[in-house]
């Protein structure tokens, strides 16, 4: 075989029950065909078949993957993404960003597979062709933070283990004596990444995540319980092959274009995401109050807290960046509070999803007695301490190992029925959980990581929760308070005003309730090819494998740095939206065929939440507006089938048909699972 470029070629299969590591080694079709990142990884969930309904998410048969793509390494904006059967048993796809993906590549690998399950803790170290598996005993049960760094420490390289590069002879004989060299090395430099669980993940909480640099995470589904579930508490990777390219002038030239192209971008560079709270709530009256009983205050003053601007003078530290991206969107913040719980602790500033899902979804932004339809009545340091709160739930979630959107969709859902009295703080062994107590948030995470206790149900998610409560009370009501999508929790975008979400693309994303998906704009005009067209570039972004936010920038630009990085020349724009309607196909089959549906309209695409049609927004920009004029007949029965039929799906099922199945070339894989659900 012809040697590759961009790709390694080469994918670890790590089986933790035999203690082996093998080489698996795709064909270039295969390459060429899903390039890699997502949808190469669902390919191998069907290949392997963990597609199938008797793999449960927790037993060593199941697969867990970390991929990347041809354009990650040397390319901008790179990122990691994990691919499995999440513990809620659909897909799982969750993207972070950080070093760790880089390094991957420069290590030789385009992903780590992990089935298999280790008879005590262990962690993978690898090196180059070098992959070992080793104890983690001492390493289990720390949080996030300590667990990677102290598996940075276990792949140093020799450069890190010199003696100080400060000799005596370079220095005064009274700075000799005054500061003497210590002969300590250089320190842990940026030498290595890591990937790690938190207590969440290695209790197998559903929702718990995989994190890297302290805040960045593979966030949603649970690919941190799957983890768990093998014993695996991390993965350290340390790489020194580069990334081998087919036309290395050509590539850099064009990342040089893109990072020129976002080093002009003044909205992220000044503050990332950070940047969308007042407008989400002011203009697009979207914002998560209350677990969406608002989607904006009365009064505008209260957002103010979690303003870029006014987060950055409150609590900024710097700026980090991922591998080759000048957009530099994490920002790194010291808490500052009144509160000795919650000052001094370091986070991020924190992003969007942040903001909104353990922000103002938990009543944080309003002070105590005071609803959002209340007038603001207090000052810059009440500000100061609504973004504490933000800031250290934010962090509660990192240093657990958790998901803070179904972290903060659960907790929303557990604080309206307090609110509704529908439970009580019998029924939370004693916590009395209301909105804006982050000392009562703290209590029940604490009880949520450790399965002790309520938090035993509580750490299976926000659907679960609601099921065990409304079964517990005799109360099924309770079931329309919990606001998620194909049972997991809804992001912090809202699908009632015209001006946010349009609710087809949340039903529709090949990730349950996703809100990076793409085709926005299309689905809120109602043309669902160009929403469908969005839909499959966004899937092969995670497929290459970069960064959403830098997707713009790549525009025009894409299809020339694969080409660059593959020598893949006669690779066109129709073949890349040909990879994401591959993945949608497949991942779309996936859920209904391991789930076992055999009415999906009714059993899995109507699991949306009863207030997106039945209560209206109560104050904002859009009050009084509901989704789909309150009707969710024109959504499932009119617009979901319209959009399978673009699809090329059935449209009273949006099973992807043979003819479909084929002209994707992916037939031999599909097509015995599809025409079992037709």
């Amino acid at each position: 075989m012809a040697e590759l470029k961009g790709v390694t070629g080469k994918i670890a299969r790590v089986d933790l029950t035999t203690k082996t590591v093998s080489v698996v080694e795709p064909p270039e079709e295969v390459y060429r065909k899903f390039l890699g990142g997502s949808a190469l990884g669902v390919y191998f969930l069907f290949k392997e078949g963990v597609v199938e309904p008797d793999v449960h998410p927790f037993s060593p048969e199941n697969m867990l993957q970390f991929m990347i793509g041809p354009v990650t390494g040397v390319g901008p904006n790179a990122r990691s993404i994990t691919i499995t059967k999440s513990g809620y048993n659909f897909i799982s796809i969750a993207t972070s960003g950080g070093r760790a993906a880089s390094e991957l590549k420069f290590a030789g690998w385009d992903g780590i597979q992990i089935v298999g399950k280790a008879d005590k803790p262990v962690y993978l170290a690898i090196v180059d062709d070098n992959i070992e598996i080793r104890d983690a005993s001492k390493l289990w049960g720390m949080d996030t933070q300590k667990a990677e760094v102290e598996l940075l420490k276990a792949v140093l390289s020799p450069l890190e283990y010199r003696e100080s590069i400060l000799i005596e002879a370079e220095l005064t004989p009274e700075w000799a004596a005054l500061r003497p060299p210590k002969r300590r090395g250089i320190g842990a430099k940026r030498l290595a990444a890591a990937w790690v669980i938190g207590p969440g993940g290695e209790n197998q909480v559903w929702y718990a995540n995989v994190i890297t640099e302290g805040a960045r995470a593979h966030g949603r589904y649970g690919p941190g319980a799957v983890m768990g579930s093998k014993n695996l508490k991390g993965i350290v990777i340390r790489g020194t092959k580069g990334h081998r390219l087919a036309d290395k002038a050509k590539f850099l030239e064009i990342a040089g274009q893109i990072q020129a192209s976002e080093a002009k971008d003044y909205f992220w560079r000044s503050y990332g995401t950070a940047g969308i709270g007042a407008r989400s709530a002011n203009i697009e009256d979207a914002f998560p109050i209350r677990n969406w009983q608002w989607g904006a205050w009365a009064d505008p003053e209260n957002v103010r807290a979690l303003e870029g601007a006014w987060m950055d003078i409150a609590s900024f530290v710097k700026q980090v960046a991922c591998p080759g991206c000048t957009l530099h969107c994490m920002y790194l913040t010291q808490v500052t509070s009144k509160d000795p719980l919650m000052d001094g602790t370091i986070t991020d500033m924190p992003d969007w999803e942040a903001m909104g899902m353990v922000g103002g979804n938990l009543g944080y932004l309003e002070l105590p007695e005071a609803t959002p339809s209340d007038p603001f009545k207090g000052d810059h340091w009440d500000l100061a301490e609504f973004l504490a709160k933000n800031q250290y739930t934010t962090f509660l979630h990192d240093y657990y190992g958790l998901d803070y959107i179904e972290g903060g969709c659960l907790l929303a859902l557990l604080m309206e029925l307090r609110q509704r009295d529908l439970i009580t703080p019998e029924d939370l062994d004693g916590i009395d959980l209301k909105w804006g107590d982050v000392h009562a948030v703290d209590a029940i995470l604490k009880k949520i990581v450790a399965r002790e206790g309520i938090g035993d149900v509580l750490a299976n998610g926000t659907w679960e929760a609601a099921k065990y409560f409304s079964e517990k009370k005799g109360k099924p009501e309770i079931m329309n308070y919990a606001m998620t999508g194909h049972r997991y929790a809804q992001p912090a975008h809202d699908v009632r005003s015209p001006a946010d979400k349009n609710a087809l693309e949340y039903v529709t994303v090949s990730r349950p309730c996703e809100h990076t998906g793409g085709g926005g704009a299309a689905f809120k005009q109602g043309d669902w090819a160009a929403a469908i067209a969005g839909q499959n570039a966004k899937a092969a972004v995670d497929s290459l494998v970069y960064c959403l936010f830098a997707m713009g920038h790549w525009a025009g630009k894409t299809v020339d740095l694969l080409k660059a990085a593959t020598g893949w020349t006669d690779f066109t724009e129709e073949d890349l939206g040909k990879v994401g309607a591959r993945q949608y196909a497949l991942c779309r089959l996936f859920d209904i065929h391991t789930q076992q549906i055999k009415d999906p309209k009714k059993e899995w695409d109507s699991l949306f939440p009863r207030r997106w049609f039945k209560d209206p927004l109560p104050t904002g920009a859009y009050k009084d507006a509901v989704a789909y004029e309150g009707d969710p007949s024109k959504l499932f029965d009119e617009a979901l089938p319209a959009y399978w039929k673009e699809r090329g799906w059935t449209e009273d099922k949006g099973i992807p048909t043979a003819e479909t199945l084929k002209e994707l070339g992916i037939d031999d894989i599909a097509e015995p699972i599809a025409a079992q659900h037709r």
